[in-house]
């Protein structure tokens, strides 16, 4: 046994000890609780940010990832981005090109004036009334863009829920009105073309982006094709190449649109040998095309037909997003070409424009023009669109880090 001395200094110890417990655990329940509040309550509200943030870019307001694709985790080289434009019109081009494109599509929506509740039935009709509802909502990215002026009162992602009172029905006798070409409402002046096709690349989430104007059809499995090609095919400048892709106008029908070269070279045999004769402007785009078409090519492949520093056969091309610079949001002339001010940009800049070999485009549309306004008539460039090319192939020029020589 202790001595007494000893049992009086243990038994003090044994007190402080377990007076020291109790107030440890009478802290840690009744007061850090409160202290976690009054933290919780000092926390500024900016970081409680709403889920719906919109972006403002001059007169327009940008509403990035409307629609999110479940493919969102497809990034780098793990497959390319398809961007695109329009409205929701043309959601009818989109039904089309996800037949024949298997990967992610960036879109950017432009809403119109009361637009933006035939967008939603557009979605809806899509996603409860049609066979492309699973690839819709897994490949499709959609942006939205609207001017200030033409804001919604309210603005909300589509519901989770089948909507009250929607019926399929109902939107297909109304679906014709649905159905304005690109044209039309190209002749919007506020609709901004180059601000659309940037929302859309600066959403895309893979190195390379394919921007196509609505309407127009790749060729089957060229996501695949492509990728194996370029891991084969290393370009002088991996950075500052663009692939090139020549596009033809439809032959047949959509189901029946040539899968690979050779089948687009005997759909258009009988114009090679006069069997048919064409308009002498079509005539003249197709014999632009001959010696690309007899060029052979095993089916499935995809070959480098040359390397120009000229944009030929660059009416649909695959770029870096990192690399191209973005278009030029104060340029909206339509032309027969969308791209061709951005090629003269490419073209200063020093960028090889490598032409494929083995697939191509085809557009929806009947003839070999592209599908823009016919009531925008083509202008040669004047001063101020020279002095504005200059301008952007200066700036462009210090971002990609090339010295600029003054051409005049």
């Amino acid at each position: 046994m202790l001595p007494a001395a000893y049992r009086k200094i243990f038994l003090k110890k044994l007190l402080i000890s377990t007076v020291g417990l109790f107030l440890i655990l009478y802290i840690v329940r009744f007061q850090v609780p409160k202290l976690n509040k009054i933290k919780t309550k000092s926390v500024p509200v900016y970081f409680n940010r709403p889920r719906l943030q919109l972006e403002q870019n001059g007169d327009y307001w940008i509403y990035n990832n409307f629609m999110r694709s479940s493919s969102a985790d497809l990034r780098g080289n793990m497959s390319i981005t398809l961007t695109t434009h329009g409205t929701y019109r043309d959601f009818k081009h989109m039904k089309w090109l996800l037949v024949r494109w298997s990967a992610p599509i960036s879109m950017a929506v432009y809403v119109n004036k009361n637009d933006f509740q035939e967008l939603l039935d557009s979605l809806y009709h899509i996603k409860y009334c049609t066979i492309f509802s699973v690839s819709w909502f897994h490949w499709v990215s959609l942006q939205l863009v609207f001017h200030d002026k033409h804001m919604p009162e309210i603005l909300h992602r589509i519901s989770s829920e089948h909507p009250y009172g929607f019926r399929c029905k109902q939107f297909n006798n109304n679906e014709t009105k649905y159905m304005l070409p690109l044209a039309n409402h190209r002749r919007y002046t506020d609709y901004p073309l180059n601000l659309l096709r940037n929302v859309a690349r600066l959403n895309a989430q893979t190195y390379y982006v394919f921007a196509l104007e609505p309407g127009m059809l790749p060729t089957r499995g060229f996501v695949m094709h492509f990728l194996q090609f370029v891991h084969l095919y290393q370009t002088k400048k991996s950075r500052k190449s663009i692939y090139c892709l020549p596009v033809f106008p439809p032959i047949f029908e959509d189901a029946e649109l040539p899968k690979y070269k050779s089948d687009l070279k005997d759909r258009l045999e009988p114009c090679l040998n006069g069997s048919i004769i064409l308009p002498p402007t079509n005539n003249a785009q197709l014999n632009k095309f001959r010696h690309w078409l007899l060029n052979p090519v095993i089916d499935g492949d995809i070959a480098i037909y040359k390397v120009s520093k000229q944009p030929q056969y660059c009416s649909a091309y695959i770029s870096s997003n990192a690399y191209e610079p973005l278009y030029d949001q104060r340029y909206e002339i339509f032309s027969s070409d969308p791209n061709f001010l951005q090629l003269d940009v490419l073209v200063s800049l020093g960028f090889d424009f490598v032409i494929l070999d083995g697939t191509f485009v085809i557009r929806r549309h009947s003839n070999w023009q592209a599908d823009a306004s016919s009531d925008v008539p083509y202008s040669s460039p004047s001063a101020q669109k020279l002095k504005r090319l200059d301008e952007l192939i200066r700036m462009n020029a210090l971002m990609l880090g090339n010295p600029y020589r003054e051409t005049n």
